[in-house]
């Protein structure tokens, strides 16, 4: 009997052990497998199958991020990824099984899952390495799945078992994102635009963008994806104070914080911004 302060949560039997890659089945309060290995479900409904620990976002940058994105700032660019996948997997015959490989706080996972709530039946599971990013995210989302795991490594998950891969601002792992789709599946890539920011970029001397990063992502894949279309967003954000400093600390940018950027982020009132993004779709060969 499953303990009431832990319910079970749809997509637990997708996931593999991370020790012997059994699958594993929720058995009071842990996910167990065949051979024994045993993992707790914390309180907020998460499992942690790291094996190793491995630091992530900063409890401060997904703090940050959440106020950020509650304003609705990149509400376009999830209502594109939502179209998306409902554009490409149109005709999957019973339940959608969806992975967001490096899904910090929840925001993109929720808002899928959301757009697609008439399927009753489909499946969402979040992996992200920062153990703060997934306890956010569950506490919140109590009807998804969450797991504390690392997307540079093994996926603890069985092999063809997804349908989509949402792979939004976060690493990739070719390979492995390629073991767990099944044949026909597909995988949404964002990356930021070079104009994204650049307004703000410029005037605070944050990082730039990586060059041809679209073309590096696309060669990536080609081995295990075929490449399917691209799309790109581009809209303007007027940023106040306080959504100046959140969208600062949210991104890279935190770990690169200076005196100076710091004493002229607080000088800065208000800026006219760009948002732009680039949306890729893959599908496995």
């Amino acid at each position: 009997m499953v303990q009431e302060e832990h319910p079970a949560i749809k997509g637990i039997s997708l996931l593999a052990c991370p020790l012997c890659q059994t699958g594993l089945s929720q058995v009071d309060t842990a996910l167990k497998c065949v051979n024994g290995h045993s993992f707790d479900v914390a309180r907020e409904g998460y499992v942690n199958l790291l094996l190793q620990k491995r630091s992530g976002d900063a409890k401060e940058m997904l703090r940050a991020r959440r106020s950020f994105l509650e304003r609705g700032f990149y509400a376009p660019l999830s209502d594109a990824v939502n179209e998306l996948v409902r554009t490409h997997l149109q005709d999957v015959p019973g339940s959608l099984h969806v992975l967001d490989a490096g899904c910090g706080e929840g925001y993109y996972l929720d808002r899928l899952q959301c757009a697609f709530a008439s399927r009753l039946d489909d499946c969402y599971i979040g992996l992200d390495v920062s153990k703060e990013a997934i306890r956010m995210a569950a506490k919140r989302y109590r009807q998804l799945c969450f797991v504390v795991a690392d997307v540079k490594q093994r996926l603890v998950l069985g092999d063809h078992t997804i349908h989509a891969i949402l792979n939004i601002f976060a690493p990739r792992n070719p390979s492995e994102f390629a073991r767990v789709t099944i044949a026909g599946g597909i995988l949404i890539v964002v990356i930021p635009a070079p104009e994204h920011l650049l307004r703000l970029r410029a005037a605070l001397g944050l990082l730039g963008m990586e060059e041809q990063k679209q073309q590096h992502v696309r060669e990536q894949f080609a081995g295990h994806f075929e490449f399917v279309e691209s799309s790109s967003i581009a809209y303007s954000m007027h940023l106040n104070k306080e959504e100046i400093e959140q969208v600062v600390m949210m991104t890279p940018n935190y770990w690169h914080l200076t005196d100076e950027i710091r004493e002229l982020m607080g000088k800065m009132e208000e800026i006219e911004t760009e948002a732009g993004f680039s949306l890729m779709v893959f599908r496995r060969k």
